[in-house]
């Protein structure tokens, strides 16, 4: 499962296999859908870009993506 570390607050956000994000800070946890729904959980708000990056829409294998350098 993929996870990442907030830069800022140091939270923990879990792609869940449901594709659901599971969040956890200083002990508590919360669990959103991508559009930053909460499901369930103490904590009742998490980061939307985190939301998307971690659950949103992705392109399909294989897609090529120019960059500009």
């Amino acid at each position: 499962m993929p996870v990442l570390k907030h830069p800022l607050s140091g939270a923990l956000y879990t792609l869940r296999a449901d594709g659901l994000v599971e969040v956890e800070n200083n002990g508590l946890k919360g669990v959103f859908h991508f559009n930053g729904r909460h499901h369930s959980g103490d904590i009742t708000f998490a980061d939307p870009h985190m939301l998307l990056w971690m659950a949103g829409p992705q392109l399909p294998e294989g897609t090529l993506v120019r960059r500009n350098r």
